[in-house]
């Protein structure tokens, strides 16, 4: 049996991946590395400590005494060296090097993607990243240097700025509208859903004016809520700057747009001072600034 201190780092960190994840394969699809690595990994440390760390069950990898005294310290470990690569990384005062930004699709393609000439132009020694994706991606875990995130309540880990709350309205087809006499005949009519579990009289329906309106279908996705709005599937409830640039779609209200929740530009406290990371959350918020009417419903 080797001693602990002489184990194979990437076998640790990939144990306790699965360690959280229960299974092969998604631990795999979390590192970026095909399963059977992940399993020839296992096994590997499992020799070299000389004990099994996991009991191979059918519902998933279960953590063994023996694997539950490891996974602390290597969880430990894991955080001590997040912390030191962004200490690190909040050294660097350079305008030169790799720079990582998450965000949605809808901000990725209709805010960012016209103004990345100007970024490089601006910056040439700096690469961006874009990673696209609804998820929180964990910043203190390096996964990304700064996150654009739509949310009334970001982690106190992350430091950065709320610049604005973008609304979101009531959107239709044309057509559908001619259809349909929502206010006489709200039965008739019908919303486009989020979410089964909401029943056909969803509470986001109910501070409207077409709160008789029943909900038909889940749709989770914002692409997809929209292409069934365009299809004259019912009303769709959407972010004013995406659904108001969308030729097929027309405010079904004359209300004003409703707030929902605020941009921010964030990053984690160690990195704030880093020159590449400021340079990005300039940029990204000058960005924003110029959708402001846009994200407002304006």
């Amino acid at each position: 049996m080797r001693s602990i201190r002489e184990l194979d780092w990437e076998d640790v960190k990939t144990f306790a991946e699965v360690a959280g994840a229960r299974t092969v394969r998604r631990a795999a699809k979390s590192l970026g590395v095909h399963h059977s690595t992940v399993s020839r990994r296992i096994e590997r440390l499992e020799q070299s400590t000389g004990v099994r760390l996991f009991d191979r069950r059918p519902e998933g990898y279960a953590l063994t005494e023996a694997g539950e005294a490891l996974v602390a310290v290597a969880r430990s470990f894991a955080s001590d060296l997040n912390d030191v690569d962004r200490q690190i990384a909040g050294l660097d005062k350079g305008l030169t090097g790799k720079i990582t930004a998450t965000m949605s699709e809808p901000l990725a393609t209709l805010a960012f993607a016209p103004h990345l000439a100007t970024f490089r132009e601006r910056y040439p020694g700096l690469d961006v990243e874009i990673i696209v994706t609804h998820n929180f991606l964990d910043v203190a875990r390096r996964e990304a240097d700064v996150a654009i995130r739509m949310d009334n309540n970001p982690p106190q880990s992350l430091v950065g700025k709320r610049l604005f709350r973008y609304t979101t309205s009531i959107y239709a087809s044309p057509e559908y509208l001619a259809r349909h006499d929502i206010t006489k005949d709200p039965e008739n009519a019908r919303w486009i859903g989020w979410d089964s579990a909401d029943g056909p009289y969803p509470d986001w329906t109910q501070s409207t004016e077409f709160a008789r309106v029943p909900t038909w279908g889940a749709f989770n996705d914002l692409r997809m809520q929209t292409a069934a709005a365009k299809a004259h599937l019912g009303l769709a409830m959407l972010p004013c700057f995406t659904a108001d640039r969308e030729t097929g779609l027309v405010r079904a209200t004359a209300r004003p747009p409703m707030p929902s929740r605020d941009v921010w530009v964030l990053t984690h406290d160690d990195l704030r001072r880093t020159a590449r990371v400021r340079a990005f959350m300039d940029f990204a918020e000058d960005v924003l600034r110029l959708n402001k009417e846009a994200f407002l419903g304006v």
